[in-house]
């Protein structure tokens, strides 16, 4: 799979890694040797030496574990073409460029952008190796939502870009103005803007409405959703009222969160709750006890994840084959996680190691279909020493 680790390596060795690296930074390790004080004896009466000053000794900030402009969760997620995808996310989204890495023939094999406070990763397909986009595969199990000051306007500029409406932008019961997108390349993203917070209490009575008018025997007696909208009837939830937002992106999302289809949801929040620590902070359950929405803190990072539906399009990675989006995990403990998530059931991709370019790193294989990395940053290297690492690391 051609994370940020494998990108890093497979390329580095032959053409060295760019002139720029924005998320580095030089730190100073130089320490001052203290001077100790040395006494003499003589025949003569003693005389007093001033003890010398010990030179002041430098200090070293100490190295943050999860490097600045990352959050716990990072998506990468596999293209074909990277250099024209950070050009349609730049357009479709106002991402940022951060940093693109090219590969041995020079063509870029990686690329990371920011899209509001949230870095993307972005890695070319490489079928020989595994690493597969969503063409590819035939779909992806993944979803990254993001929040923005105006859904209407991001899914205008986005098809103007070239995207795909999957879904128009319209209020949805969980308080969002909300659309959904197929980009390219593929990959499916959703667009909201928040605009009304809600009590739990609000929430779960809109939740029940809301599902209630998508039972097909409810709606056969009353006529279908579509055609009471059309005659200007809005949705039953509409009768909850809750408060206008305060802010577009409501806490504790940031401006990318990600949106996993699984096989067996329930099963998977056991896992993410032993391999990572994670916090179970919503759920609704469908009638048939499968897992509508649920939601898991990983740290200050937000998962949503619900059960697979093949029938409505949804798809999880077991059902695909695949999927071309995975999760980079940074941990203060990467070698305590890596040994929480095999014993949770886990298979190690790639065993921790320390990593030229300042990570200790390591990748999983999860029980819920998905590629794990799992990090801990180190060191921080200036560009020039990250090339000068790369082209000392020996071939695998």
């Amino acid at each position: 799979m051609a994370y940020v680790a494998r990108a890093h390596l497979d390329s580095a060795r032959a053409s060295g890694l760019p002139s720029a690296d924005m998320r580095t930074t030089p730190t100073a390790l130089l320490f001052a040797l203290a001077l100790s004080a040395v006494g003499c004896e003589t025949q003569t009466p003693p005389t007093t030496t001033p003890e010398p000053k010990p030179e002041p000794v430098a200090t070293v900030a100490p190295v943050k574990p999860i490097p600045d402009g990352f959050f716990e969760l990072t998506p990468s997620i596999t293209v074909v073409g990277v250099d024209a995808a950070v050009d349609f996310y730049v357009k479709a989204f106002g991402a940022q460029k951060l940093f693109t890495l090219p590969g041995p023939d020079g063509k870029t094999m990686h690329a990371e952008v920011k899209i509001g406070d949230s870095i993307l990763m972005i890695d070319e397909e490489n079928l020989q190796q595994g690493s597969r986009g969503p063409l590819a595969i035939g779909g992806s199990p993944a979803t990254l939502m993001i929040y923005t000051a105006s859904a209407d306007d991001t899914v205008a500029a986005a098809t103007a870009a070239g995207a795909t409406v999957l879904m128009p932008v319209e209020e949805q019961f969980w308080g969002d103005r909300y659309g959904r997108l197929s980009d390219p390349f593929g990959h499916q993203w959703a667009v909201a803007t928040h605009v009304e917070d809600l009590t739990p209490e609000q929430m779960n009575e809109r939740g029940a409405l809301a599902m209630a008018a998508m039972d097909p025997k409810a709606n056969a007696k009353r006529g279908s959703t579509a055609k009471r909208a059309k005659k200007g009837k809005p949705p039953a939830w509409k009768a909850v009222v809750g408060t206008p937002a305060t802010s577009p992106t409501p806490a504790p999302y940031h401006t990318v969160t990600p949106a996993y289809v699984l096989h067996d949801a329930a099963a998977a929040i056991e896992f993410y709750k032993a391999a990572f620590g994670a916090v179970e902070k919503a759920r609704m359950a469908m009638p048939d006890g499968k897992i509508m929405h649920a939601e898991l803190a990983f740290g200050s990072s937000v998962l949503m994840i619900s059960d697979e539906s093949p029938q409505m399009g949804t798809k999880s990675p077991k059902t695909l084959g695949g999927s071309p989006v995975t999760l980079m995990f940074y941990t203060p403990d990467v070698d305590g996680v890596f040994a929480k998530a095999t014993g949770a059931g886990a298979q190690a991709a790639m065993p921790v190691g320390d990593m030229f370019w300042g990570d200790r790193f390591g990748m999983l294989a999860g029980p819920d279909g998905f590629a794990w990395g799992v990090a801990t940053h180190t060191i921080d290297l200036t560009p020039e020493q990250i090339a000068e690492r790369a082209k000392a690391t020996p071939a695998s």
